[in-house]
């Protein structure tokens, strides 16, 4: 089945980039490659329940990373800001 391959590439990356959401970047990284990968797998004509899964997991992960990210960086300079003092 084309696509397939692809469906499975990205739930697993969708799931990784949730677990990954923690550290810096790794998380958005991962999460961009699982929703390239199922455009590829929609593109070749897969429609299995890995793709949506891929879909959902990608994205949740990306919004995690993001806000880890953010909230990373403000207590990056909120300790910077308390140590100046």
């Amino acid at each position: 089945m084309p696509g397939k391959t692809q469906g499975i590439v990205s739930m697993v990356c969708g799931l990784v980039s949730i677990f990954g959401s923690y550290s810096f970047g790794v998380g958005i990284v991962i999460a961009i490659v699982g929703l390239v990968m199922n455009k590829k797998a929609e593109a070749a004509g897969y429609q299995g329940t890995p793709l949506k899964v891929g879909k959902i997991t990608s994205i949740i992960g990306l919004i995690l990373s993001i806000i880890g990210l953010i909230l990373g960086i403000v207590f990056a300079i909120a300790a910077a800001a308390i140590q100046s003092r």
